[in-house]
């Protein structure tokens, strides 16, 4: 049928068109709007004819982000062909189908190229949904992408929205260091644009939230996420590369003095800031890595995209937890079982193993090489908390042979018990370190460049020590003087604390003078503080503890701001901040049975969840698996981002099993029993085990970080450090000791989860 026959049978409406059209055509169209659906909260969603007879989308309902306009088909052009236009058209024709409705166009390109497009829409809820079919027919020098993007209609700064990104992005510019994807730098002229590469997110998404509660936001709901060896080793950044073997896309908002936009491009450019591979500062570039498929004949790009129009939010908070759980019901993470008690085995007899007795002291090396503890890299610092973690090791030692009186128990108590004595030593009033050295004994610092000492430090080895302290108290066995020692630095702690219940962030080591005087980080000092209330019965300790949390909680966490958790990243937006803080306020909950702490643990759980991968980020078929530090055909879920501004990745979460748990167990929230499952067995895939070495030393062995975006598969080095350890032997330990019962449950194949 020819174009002008098509219109001018759609001018017709009411019954007699319904019945033409089905008699007649399967491609007729309405002659300027027509309505192809209506999401649940009312939004319309049209198709209105342009000034050039295309087909354009427009969705209209009563909220700021449910009046768009999209020109569904946009295709850009690489540089390698130049004079080319970039285009923005609609479709030749749509037609309605059972679920949704199709768009098709013939563009033409360069030379006699031409792209057939079928996309198929469906609305499901509050979300339209797209399957898109692209096939070149012909040749071209030069390479091309495709877009989908829908722009709101109105003005909207970047100041008025708040955009959420997983792992990389928590409303305004504020806490991402300036560099960073969508940090200051970007807005520096009042507008910019923010495109993320699929693999450098948990969950391929991103969401505006608008001033009135409503939101737009982008899912690739369908990731496939290959690449190819040069990419995966392009540490430039900046270079321009073409290649069919990218099946990974972008997803973005663009703020520009034209229009606030949100969209998803394949294969996925990324800009306007992008990272080398390595960490802040010198990894962040402020430019362009662009990516494109050739213009070549028979050449098929498919994917899925989801919009999703939300409602009623009523802070930043509540969208990205809305968001989150929308996507990862999508996705459906998948739980791939482990053999805990192997695993928990494996990684305690290791950690055993990494303990040095010298004649200066105890303890286990702040970093070890897999040359082993004696190689030339072998660190002579034991330290406690963040990555050092000496007497969290201790008690999981301990744990341990509570668990088996052989031999072996008897070993590991004693070496726990040695640890301890060796940090019984230091001088806390103030703190003349957060550890010793293994040769000569004497104080330093976790990072000896900074010359501080830091509340996360303390906080961290603690509340550990404090809780050996109950467990073998429990067990009829009393050491007075940790306690002593822990008041010792509890007393003076409590000298540092402000009068808004903030503490400073870190002190000059003996001194007590303050380094650095953030209180982002307070939320440190509060399990530990909560506990030895607990276990002392002295009021004061829980009197400041709960100072402290209503402090984080009035200064950014209401609003979604969880910033300062790593000590060697200070004062951006990471993902220990929010761990931390879960913790924190579950021990509070615990202590007083106040329903708000386990309200406010709750806003940090979602936000801390949002840093887990939820999808299989697939390692490049021709890379050398020999080479790989993340092996081929293990699966990615269940591995984090660690802090914006960079794409490393961990298993540190593998320490919230059991706070997840808790939150199961107290709200009843199936959800929370979902992510406990997915941390305490993806995060172990990994993990070195009898008869599953990988290339690592012996059972037990994990590498500390990885890549999943550029470098992809590799880290920066491949040293272990003992948290690497005590996060997954303490998942174990504290869901385990928490409810045996609901330790089991997560234990168990995934179908005996309870239903979501």
């Amino acid at each position: 049928m020819s174009r002008k026959m098509t219109l001018s049978v759609a001018a017709w409406s009411g019954p007699m068109f319904l019945l033409l059209a089905s008699a007649l055509a399967p491609r007729l169209q309405a002659k300027a709007v027509t309505n192809l659906g209506q999401l649940s909260d009312g939004t319309k969603v049209l198709a209105v004819q342009s000034t050039r007879g295309f087909w354009d989308l427009e969705t209209q309902g009563s909220t700021a982000s449910s009046a768009t306009h999209c020109m569904p088909i946009e295709i850009a052009y690489s540089w390698s062909n130049p004079g080319q236009p970039d285009i923005a058209q609609g479709y030749d024709s749509i037609r309605r189908t059972a679920s949704g409705f199709e768009g098709t166009a013939a563009v033409a390109g360069p030379g006699k190229v031409i792209f057939h497009v079928v996309d198929l829409w469906t609305t499901t809820g509050p979300a339209l949904s797209l399957a898109r079919n692209l096939t070149v027919a012909g040749h071209a020098q030069g390479g091309f992408l495709s877009s989908v993007v829908f722009s709101v209609k109105g003005d909207f700064p970047r100041s008025q929205v708040d955009f959420f990104a997983p792992g990389m992005i928590y409303g305004g510019t504020a806490h991402l260091s300036a560099l960073a994807i969508g940090g200051a730098a970007t807005y520096r002229d009042g507008e910019g644009k923010v495109r993320i590469r699929e693999d450098r997110l948990p969950i391929p998404m991103i969401g505006v939230l608008f001033h009135d509660g409503s939101s737009i936001t982008v899912l690739e709901s369908a990731p496939m996420g290959e690449t190819t060896v040069a990419d995966l080793h392009d540490t430039e950044a900046t270079t321009t590369m073409i290649d069919k073997g990218f099946q990974f896309g972008a997803v973005g908002a663009d703020d520009t003095s034209a229009h606030l936009s949100a969209g998803y491009w394949f294969p996925g450019t990324e800009g306007e800031v992008t990272y080398r591979g390595g960490t802040y500062p010198g990894g962040q570039v402020h430019g362009w890595r662009r990516r494109y498929h050739p213009i070549e004949d028979g050449l098929v790009q498919r994917y899925r995209v989801d919009f999703r129009f939300g409602v009623g939010d009523r802070s930043f908070p509540d969208f990205y937890k809305n968001d989150w759980r929308w996507a990862w019901g999508i996705l459906k993470p998948a739980v791939y079982p482990q053999d805990i008690a192997l695993v928990r085995q494996s990684i305690i007899d290791m950690l055993a193993g990494r303990v040095e007795m010298t004649p200066a002291g105890t303890g286990i090396p702040t970093s070890i090489s897999w040359q082993g503890p004696h190689s030339p890299f072998f660190d002579h610092e034991a330290v406690m908390g963040f990555v050092g973690k000496n007497l969290e090791a201790a008690r999981l030692l301990l744990a341990d042979a509570d668990r088996d009186l052989s031999a072996r128990g008897q070993w590991h108590r004693k070496l726990a018990l040695v640890i301890i004595s060796s940090f019984l030593g230091l001088k806390m009033d103030p703190p003349v370190g957060e550890g010793f050295d293994l040769f000569t004994g004497q104080p330093v610092p976790a990072i000896p460049r900074d010359q501080m000492v830091f509340l996360r430090s303390f906080g961290d080895d603690f509340a550990s020590l404090v809780e050996a302290y109950t467990e073998e108290r429990n067990e009829g066995r009393d050491h007075p003087e940790w306690v002593r020692w822990c008041t010792e630095f509890a007393d003076w702690l409590l000298t540092q604390q402000r009068a808004d219940g903030g503490f400073p962030r870190a002190w000059r080591p003996g001194t007590g003078e303050i380094a650095d005087a953030s209180e982002l980080s307070t939320y440190n000092a509060i399990p530990f503080l909560a506990l030895l209330s607990q276990s002392t019965g002295q009021a004061k300790y829980l009197q400041a503890a709960i100072r402290a949390a209503d402090f984080c909680w009035a200064s950014g966490q209401s609003h979604g701001a969880f910033v300062g958790g790593t000590i060697d990243n200070p004062n951006v937006i990471d993902k220990e901040a929010g761990t931390l803080s879960l913790q924190a306020y579950l021990a509070l909950y615990q202590t007083t049975q106040d329903s708000k702490w386990l309200n406010r643990a709750e806003t940090a759980a979602n936000y801390a969840e949002t840093w887990i991968y939820c999808w299989n980020v697939p390692m490049p078929a021709r890379e050398d698996n020999a080479e790989l530090n993340w092996k081929r055909g293990i699966p990615t879920i269940g591995l984090q981002l660690i802090a914006t501004g960079h794409s490393l990745v961990d298993e540190y979460m593998s320490d919230d099993v059991g706070d997840y748990a808790k939150l199961y167990f107290f709200t009843k929230d199936p959800h929370y029993f979902a992510v406990a499952r997915v941390l305490l067995h993806d995060t172990k895939v990994m993990v070195a085990i009898p008869g599953r070495l990988y290339d690592l030393p012996g059972p037990g062995w994990q590498q500390e970080h990885w890549s999943l975006a550029p470098i992809r598969g590799f880290g920066l080095d491949r040293g272990w450090l003992p948290w690497v350890a005590t996060s997954q032997l303490d998942g174990i330990y504290d869901s385990e000791s928490f409810n045996r019962e609901v330790f089991k449950r997560l234990c168990s194949p995934p179908h005996s989860s309870p239903s979501q």
